[in-house]
């Protein structure tokens, strides 16, 4: 799909059948935020994905995680990778950053936006100026991943762990091994 030259869209096809979707981005964003939630098991993270979506329940679920997820990635198929990405940002704990990032790079005041199309939402986050101080805690957080900081930057990032860290996002698997672990010292008490 060329962004400049077709629509965004606003619903998608699933096994030949038309489906409307909720395609302004505060509803994209609660889905996202769903995904980033530890106390959510990746089965409520796609329950959550599919009921903020959708605004009629496909038919064929297993189609419909990977349709939503494409349109999520703003029409890309996902790559695999075997590489693990360092989180760079966080949608929740950097909230804030991000509004106001929008609002000086694109004069958008996103609490005054009715309606906001996800993909142009998406556009617009990725493309922040480079003075947003969103922008320079993005780059503050890769060189600290990559051990590339300067002396004075090291110290910055250790006296602000609220402000740099992010929280680890778990997998499915890594949530059930913490429950069995506190299941077993448990047993041990």
């Amino acid at each position: 799909m060329n962004v400049l030259l077709e629509r965004l869209p606003t619903a998608v096809e699933i096994s030949g059948k038309v489906y409307e979707i909720n395609s302004d981005f505060r509803d994209c964003l609660n889905i996202i935020l769903a995904f980033e939630d530890p106390e959510l098991t990746e089965y409520e993270k796609r329950i959550v994905m599919l009921d903020l979506l959708y605004k009629e329940m496909p038919d064929d679920i297993v189609e419909a995680c990977r349709v939503a997820v494409k349109f999520l990635n703003c029409g890309e198929e996902i790559r695999k990778s075997h590489k693990t990405k360092t989180r760079l940002y966080s949608f929740e704990k950097d909230a804030k950053y991000i509004f106001t990032a929008i609002n000086q790079s694109h004069s958008i005041d996103l609490e005054k936006v009715e309606y906001l199309h996800w993909w142009k939402f998406c556009y617009m986050f990725l493309d922040v100026g480079e003075d947003c101080f969103f922008s320079h805690l993005v780059d503050l957080r890769a060189r600290k991943a990559k051990n590339k900081l300067t002396k004075e930057e090291k110290e910055f990032c250790n006296n602000n762990p609220d402000l740099i860290d992010l929280p680890k996002v778990f997998s499915a698997e890594e949530i059930i091994e913490q429950n069995e672990l506190l299941r077993i010292l448990g047993e041990r008490e």
